[in-house]
């Protein structure tokens, strides 16, 4: 054991007290650690470790607001048209025959009406409502069964004449231009401009406004337009037609029972071609193009005030086949027809490349048609313009 003495080192030096004392406390606590025992020190156990569950919540993906129905949709294409646009509709008679081609503003026209007229001869029934042409033509005589049809959209109506020689209480002389009012009687008509022996008159106002364009170009019987948009200013006053609804419309109606299609080839008369009147289906386009005779169907639209005009060949978006019971005028030399258009009978809708069949319905005279599925609902069609095919029922209609 070292001896300390305050004062001495051992080899002599002095140290003083404090540093006496610190070295003494150095060595006992070096001499306690050496006897202490070490304190053990947990190694942690891998499978000890707490378990940490993460759990994730996907963020659900936006709800997509469904887009509303628009409420203001035209009764006549389904077009959206602005809130409280009242239910004009005007309907022209329009000619058919070879030497009418092209006709003015059909591609206008909301929904398009085609019968039997003569032999197989169609006249077109051409109603307009979302807009109005400046002119439409040319004009051509009616027939008491189209009539009936125009008579279920109470409105006014624009023909050159008629000639049935079974219904004389609705005869009306061949060579009148008849504007039917609405609200007026079928049998007779209140507004009636007279022809001359060597030319027309004039539809005019008062003042003079002429209604009436002549194409010099063509023969006389192919050769009247009037102004449409004109005429409805100046005499359709305040009436409103009834809200009836024949149709339903979507965008982008679709049916899960639909077959496809790609033409469909109305003969309308039995010693036609099959094929005699077509309506051929491009996907592309989603639009039906009307042809016939094996030419297509080519029509003119106004354009700069009237001052031009563009050609192009006739289409549509949807296409009704509506078929009726045809017969002929007995002892009539010109084969004129008969059609009932009152009562039931079978449709086929060819809609956005989608062909369904179904039934039109008009109880009464009194009534307006309804265009039905084969589960008694409303067809529902794509907003745009509509051809309506009044075809014999006795006749059939390829599809392929």
């Amino acid at each position: 054991m070292i001896s300390l003495q305050a004062g001495k080192l051992p080899h002599g030096r002095r140290y003083s007290a404090a540093l006496a004392g610190a070295l003494a406390f150095a060595f006992l606590l070096g001499g306690c650690s050496q006897s202490q025992a070490p304190v053990p020190t947990a190694t942690p156990n891998p499978t000890d470790a707490p378990v940490v569950t993460l759990s994730i919540t996907a963020t659900p993906e936006p709800t997509p607001t469904p887009t509303p129905e628009p409420k203001n949709r035209s009764l006549t294409s389904g077009r959206v048209i602005p809130e409280g646009t009242p239910l004009r509709p005007f309907i022209m008679s329009i000619d058919n025959a070879k030497g009418s081609k092209p006709q003015t503003s059909l591609m206008e026209a909301d929904i398009v009406y085609e019968f039997l007229a003569e032999d197989s001869i169609t006249r077109l029934q051409a109603l307009f409502n979302d807009t109005y042409p400046l002119y439409a033509g040319p004009l051509r005589s009616t027939r008491y069964y189209i009539i009936d049809m125009v008579q279920e959209w109470d409105c006014m109506y624009l023909h050159e004449g008629y000639v049935v020689l079974d219904k004389p209480y609705r005869r009306i002389p061949g060579d009148l231009i008849s504007l039917y009012l609405p609200g007026g009687d079928f049998h007779g008509f209140n507004k009636t401009f007279y022809r001359k022996v060597c030319g027309y008159d004039d539809f005019e106002t008062p003042n003079g406004y002429k209604f009436r364009a002549v194409e010099t170009a063509r023969s006389s019987v192919h050769a009247l337009y009037y102004r449409v948009a004109a005429l409805v200013n100046n005499y359709y006053g305040d009436h409103e037609a009834k809200p009836n609804q024949r149709f339903n419309f979507m965008e982008g109606i679709h049916y899960e029972n639909g077959k496809s299609f790609t033409k469909v080839s109305l003969p309308y008369d039995n010693n036609k071609d099959p094929n005699w009147i077509q309506f051929t289906y491009d996907p592309a386009k989603n639009r039906l193009f009307r042809s016939e005779a094996g030419e297509p169907h080519m029509v003119r639209t106004l354009t700069d005030n009237g001052d031009n005009f563009v050609t192009e060949q006739m289409n549509v978006q949807n296409l009704i086949v509506m078929y009726a019971d045809y017969g002929s005028v007995k002892e009539d030399p010109k084969h004129r027809r008969t059609c009932n258009m009152i009562g039931t009978g079978k449709c086929e809708y060819f809609i956005n490349g989608q062909h369904v069949s179904g039934t039109w319905s008009r109880p009464t005279a009194e009534d307006y048609t309804s265009y039905l599925l084969d589960d008694g609902s409303l067809v529902t069609l794509e907003p745009g313009n509509t051809w309506i095919a009044v075809h014999p029922s006795s006749i059939p209609v390829t599809v392929e």
